[in-house]
């Protein structure tokens, strides 16, 4: 007689997955930005790069067909956190090189497709190894843990490549590095800790019943027909909408948090020091992050999507008016801390809503994970598309405008939600 499979345990194995989606997409975004630019690259050189190697994450849609077609995810899963160890191995050998940029550029590279790939065969994972409310229940801790792997490359390995580099006299724990010593080192530690990783979730994550090729039982499958039922599901353009503008705003706001809170007075910023800038948006911001995430994913597994889309829509985007607030009257430490609190708090809050519709779009399909890259891919192109431009707007019309200019698109992603289907009823409240 065929025992009946052990239930699943998300909180042993849902945590670590996350974090290692995350990890290596900030060491990307380390490498490229932060390490350049203490490398002495110039200015033009950092935008295009930190901004075009994200491109991989947006086309990975093109290849997630063949995890939905060969082999299981769990396989695919596995293989590729294989590979994007190896990737932040290369990575940590680019950065000491004399001849870095080109070194460390296609390091780079190799290792943002190893880690675009991983996303797809987690993400089709995540929904085979648990049920629906589980899903929704965990978007938060989802989120969560992928913020916690920025913390360990931002708060971790640039940290330690700081500390390796640290002038004589100062506390450091190595003498005598050059700049590129210091951050290939820290890469290394950032390989062992990803690889370590890597292993505990070969040994804690469950394999699914459901989880197989959609070409096992024999079945021809076109990848053009996958991408046909994607486009023509009811209401797709109201979808794709959603897709690109809910979080529109955000996606410009975000990469002028920083700037705006360290820029000079006379520069329309805030005149924060770093040490405060790291405790603010660092530490106050991440934590807010975490908490609305937390409580976006429990409370839409409570009340369904249906009564919190709205609620949460707005809690996103109506924070950032706090902002044209800090343009026009440049408050201190305390009061950029209660704006940057409260505008992650609600982004938290709000992005929730927004994975948990993705996810409910991507269940209703054959090919779950193939869908459900290409709306992260939309996602991500839209994220850059909002992103890349934002510098430029602040240089031409300051920050108040640009702020205002935020709010104003906010008001844009609100509005697609007035023709937005939904795609699964509400769930019964327990009594």
């Amino acid at each position: 007689m065929k025992s009946a499979p052990r239930p699943s345990r998300p909180w042993t194995f849902v945590p670590g997955l996350y974090v290692l989606q995350g990890m290596p997409y900030f060491a990307v975004q380390a490498a490229s930005n932060t390490f350049l630019t203490a490398m002495g690259a110039a200015p033009s050189v950092v935008g295009k790069w930190s901004s075009d190697l994200t491109l991989p994450w947006m086309l990975k849609p093109l290849w997630s067909p063949l995890v939905d077609l060969y082999g299981t995810k769990r396989r695919w899963l596995l293989g590729a956190s294989i590979a994007v160890a190896l990737s932040l191995v290369l990575l940590a050998v680019a950065t000491g090189r004399a001849n870095y940029l080109e070194w460390t550029i296609a390091a780079c590279v190799v290792l943002a497709f190893a880690s675009a790939t991983y996303d797809v065969a987690c993400d089709g994972y995540y929904m085979l190894a648990l049920g629906k409310r589980e899903q929704e229940a965990f978007v938060g801790v989802r989120n969560a843990c992928y913020r916690l792997g920025r913390i360990l490359v931002t708060g971790g390995v640039v940290a330690l490549a700081g500390a390796f580099q640290a002038e004589p006299g100062s506390h450091a724990l190595a003498r005598g590095m050059s700049r590129g010593e210091a951050w290939g080192l820290s890469f290394a530690i950032g390989a062992a800790v990803y690889g370590a990783g890597a292993v505990a979730i070969a040994f804690l994550a469950p394999k699914p019943e459901a989880d197989g090729p959609a070409r096992s039982l024999g079945e021809r499958v076109p990848l053009g027909s996958m991408l046909r039922e994607y486009v023509a599901r009811p209401h797709f353009v109201a979808v794709l909408a959603f897709l690109v503008f809910y979080r529109f705003a955000e996606s410009m706001l975000t990469p002028m948090i920083s700037p705006f809170l360290l820029r000079t007075h006379a520069q329309g910023g805030l005149a924060l020091t770093e040490t405060q800038v790291g405790w603010i948006y660092g530490t106050i911001g991440v934590v807010s992050l975490l908490v609305g995430g937390l409580t976006g994913g429990w409370l839409v597994s409570r009340l369904g999507l249906r009564r919190c889309l709205w609620p949460m829509a707005i809690a996103m985007h109506a924070p950032n008016v706090l902002y044209v607030w800090a343009a026009s009257t440049l408050p201190g430490p305390i009061g950029a801390s209660a704006v940057v609190g409260v505008e992650q708090l609600g982004y938290g809050f709000g992005f929730s809503a927004y994975m948990v519709f993705v996810l409910q779009l991507a269940r209703s399909s054959r090919f779950a994970t193939t869908h459900y890259a290409i709306s992260t891919g939309i996602m991500g192109l839209s994220a850059w598309l909002a992103g890349r431009w934002s510098g430029t707007l602040v240089e031409r019309f300051g920050f108040e405008q640009f702020f205002w200019l935020v709010s104003a698109l906010g008001l844009l992603g609100l509005a697609t939600l007035v023709r937005l289907p939904q795609l699964e009823p509400a769930p019964a409240t327990a009594t």
